[in-house]
């Protein structure tokens, strides 16, 4: 009943906003910069044009389009402001009632030229841009896009936390989908967290966080979506850059890597290649406390790990559009990671009983060679049926996914008195993962008015994971098959979904609504036992944004949507990896997936400051749970249904100009974080205050000089059964432009106090984890680039279909 109802308002809603915006008188226009990109929340004012006095006023929307209605016949001038840009004022414009449209077509800010030797602008966007429906972090012009990893970068970016093993958090709220390119990454989080870690940060052109998505977004993530977008040189004839660093943390690292383009009115190539070669070190201590039904301690196991890893990495993309005519585009794509990452880890475990007597010490080396190849192939179509923005988008996928992992685990067991308390054990595991992914959508935007227009769409996959797990295991010196450990699952999904979305302005609003329906079938296969796990459910997903303008200086916004969270692919798979001969991570293929609905209420002043209110209910949350073996020494970690989830924050982003040198971007956000566990004892209540500071500074120096500082602070946070404590990350660069402004040569020096130590607490019944992680975090790092080439007009930007599935695996 609620469903319908919420559908049926805003279809008339929807309606009536359309007559009402076509009924009225209007001046139109759409408003760019020097690279043709979109300029949003720019100052629309319309002068009397006998006394100058401000009569109507409005702001750009997110396309950089305005629309002024109600306007009395009259003459006019047309004043735009936009913050490092100079003033525009238009010719004259007469209303009258023979004439009372009038269309200012595409206008282009020039960059302020008093400001050009002070902050040198030059057009530039500024570090972090805010939108109607998400928060984008421009790092191309960033010092510190040069020498980071994309990993690094993420910690960098507004309310985003990542962890090493890949798990990503927006404004306190797990299960957030990381996509490239608007494609996902189809990894599981060691994977992804590779992934990225393998990806150079000079590869990337923005970062764009929406932690309420609209409806023309898959609906899977519970914690929103965050966007990597990755430089294609769009200017038309031969452009190219090259770039390279050097640089040492315990270890020596370096990377280098190029991109081409060859782009004419008829033809686009383009190409990149990206190295990435890391020589890491790290230590960690962890403790497993065990207790009795009566809450006694009576056994613990206290460990200490050393890991040396080498991680390798390549990663590449080559495209061609072919602009067959004036309404016809078509492209093909290739993006390609293939990498390798050996560690080396000797650890020391001493189980204690409840008095801390030692009963024995084990010696372990886990040796791991895990390798893995990405590759994505993408068709793509667009015909514009007008040049009024009527077109019609098509896109097909096909992303192949292939990792291996070798490891060996051998392990000595010492008396207290340091004998030899058994014979030797081992174990050795061949852990393969095979995905293949099929997708494909149809994008159709149609225009309704100069403010309003239509999306709808269609998107179709099919996903097929395969993994044959096998381990083996040393009896009496000899490796024999494991087959209580091995498992060989097979995991199928299909999902079929369609949208429509709402854009529409009038007055002082600005509106964007939507409905998204999805039906999802999966069937789990585990071949070992002979089991079968079948799914099928759909799901309705609305979206409604509403934008105010007050005045030009004074904007108010509010947001809704509902989203779901897809428990991982590996999730599901019930297979063991273990780290180490005392701990494995298992999958559950028993999840059901996690209802999130989100709302946001939000203010901007001067297209600079802007804080937001927001709150999530999350049911079915899935997360991590804790356990023994058998009530044995041996522990495990499974994905749960753990209970519900709630989110309560206050998040407040300011562009900053302290002087006209120095220039910044500040992101402060507070939330409260509750969950309700489910357990064999009964519900419980796991919840705190969390504060989170993240501050990026510029200061221009001149003559081509330019320096950054980046801040991150992070108070204790709570999710689902674990705690993790306060940690910071400090950063700082140096940059110089060299020849005539072509090249530049930089130094960075990343978390520069080593406050990147994690301290983490997991609780669960009996056990109990604590651990503490010192990565290799602190490093230098020497980096130079130089671009080469043409100038020339942009041609356009294509993103393609598979948009939100890579996360899962």
């Amino acid at each position: 009943m609620m469903k319908t109802y919420i559908v049926t308002l805003l279809c008339t809603l929807s309606t009536s906003i359309s007559m009402t915006a076509m009924a009225q008188k209007n001046i139109y226009g759409k408003l760019l910069d020097e690279k043709a990109q979109h300029i949003p929340f720019a100052s629309v004012t319309v002068l009397r044009s006998v006394d100058s006095v401000k009569a109507y006023a409005v702001m750009t929307d997110t396309a950089g389009n305005f629309a002024l209605s109600g306007v009395e016949h009259g003459k006019y001038l047309v004043k735009i402001s936009y913050i490092g840009y100079e003033d525009y004022y238009s010719p004259l414009i007469e209303l009258s009632e023979l004439k009372n449209l009038y269309h200012l077509g595409s206008i282009r800010l020039n960059a302020d030229s008093r400001l050009l030797s002070t902050v040198n602008i030059s057009g530039q966007r500024p570090l972090i841009e805010q939108t109607i429906d998400k928060t984008v972090m421009n790092i191309e012009k960033s010092i510190f896009a040069e020498g980071n990893t994309a990993l690094e970068l993420l910690n960098k970016a507004p309310g985003v936390t990542v962890t090493d093993n890949g798990e990503v958090s927006l404004k306190g709220r797990s299960g957030t989908t990381v996509m490239i390119n608007g494609k996902p990454t189809y990894l599981s989080g060691d994977q992804l967290a590779n992934l990225l870690r393998g990806t150079n940060s000079s590869s990337i052109s923005r970062i764009e966080i929406m932690s309420n998505p609209t409806a023309q977004f898959d609906a899977s993530g519970s914690g929103g979506i965050v966007n990597i977008i990755i430089k294609k040189n769009l200017l038309i004839g031969f452009n190219g850059s090259i770039n390279g660093n050097i640089g040492a943390g315990k270890d020596i690292r370096h990377g280098e890597g190029f991109a081409l383009s060859y782009n004419t009115a008829l033809l686009n190539t383009y190409g990149s290649y990206n190295a990435n070669n890391q020589n890491l070190e790290s230590n960690s201590k962890a403790e497993r406390l065990f207790y009795n039904d009566n809450h006694g301690l009576f056994q613990s196991i206290q460990q200490e790990n050393q890991e040396k890893a080498k991680l390798r990495s390549h990663n590449f993309r080559v495209g061609i559009d072919f602009n067959l005519g004036e309404k016809n585009t078509l492209g093909f794509l290739m993006n390609g990671a293939i990498g390798k990452y050996p560690t080396q880890q000797p650890s020391t475990s001493i189980l204690r009983n409840a008095n801390g007597e030692t009963l024995w010490t084990a010696l372990t080396q886990t040796n791991n060679k895990e390798n893995w190849t990405d590759l994505l192939y993408n068709a793509n179509y667009v015909h514009k049926f007008n040049k009024d923005g009527h077109e019609l988008k098509a896109d097909v996928d096909y992303v192949y996914h292939y990792s291996k992992m070798n490891q060996q685990l051998d392990t000595r067991y010492l008396l207290p008195e340091g004998t030899a308390n058994s014979m030797p054990s081992g174990r050795r595991g061949n852990i393969p993962s095979n995905d293949d992914v099929y997708a494909a959508k149809i994008d159709y935007i149609l225009p309704l008015s100069k403010t309003s227009k239509l999306e709808a769409g269609w998107k179709g996959s099919n996903v097929r994971t395969e993994n044959n797990l096998q381990y083996d295991t040393l009896q009496n010196n000899t490796y024999l098959p494991d087959a209580s450990t091995s498992n060989h699952f097979v995991y199928k999904e299909h999902i079929q979904a369609a949208y429509i979305n709402l854009n529409t302005a009038w007055s002082d609003y600005q509106l964007q609504a939507g409905l998204r329906a999805e039906y999802t079938n999966t069937k789990g296969e585990q071949i070992t036992s002979n089991m079968v796990f079948k799914k099928d459910y759909p799901g309705l997903f609305p979206s409604l944004f509403i934008t105010r303008n007050l005045n030009e200086n004074h904007q108010l916004k509010t947001g809704y949507s509902r989203r779901i969270k897809r428990p991982g692919y590996w999730d599901l798979n019930p297979f063991r990896v273990y780290e180490d001969p005392f701990a494995f991570y298992e999958g559950n293929p028993h999840l059901k997936p996690a209802i999130v609905n989100a709302i946001e209420l939000g203010y901007g002043f001067q297209s600079r400051y802007f804080a937001t209110l927001s709150y999530n209910h999350t049911s079915n949350v899935i997360a991590e749970q804790v356990g023994r073996l058998n009530d044995g020494t041996t522990t495990f970690q499974r994905p749960e249904n753990i209970g519900s989830f709630d989110n309560f924050g206050l998040s407040i982003t300011a562009s900053t100009q302290i002087f006209k040198w120095w220039t910044g971007s500040q992101f402060l956000n507070a939330y409260h974080n509750r969950y309700k566990i489910n357990s064999s004892t009964g519900p419980s209540i796991n919840s705190g205050n969390t504060l989170s500071i993240n501050s990026q500074n510029t200061f221009n120096l001149g003559k081509g000089w330019k320096t950054e500082l980046s801040a991150f602070y992070i108070s204790e946070e709570v999710s689902g059964i674990t705690t993790t404590r306060p940690y910071s990350i400090i950063s700082a660069g140096i940059q110089k432009e060299v020849l005539k402004g072509k090249g530049s040569l930089k130094f960075i020096m990343n978390d520069i106090f080593e406050g990147y130590r994690i301290k983490r607490k997991m609780a669960y019944e009996s056990v109990v984890f604590l651990s503490r992680n010192h990565s290799d975090s602190r490093y230098g790092l020497l980096s130079f680039s130089y671009r080469f080439g043409a100038k020339g007009t942009p041609s356009n930007e294509r993103s393609t279909s598979s948009e939100d599935l890579k996360e899962r695996m």
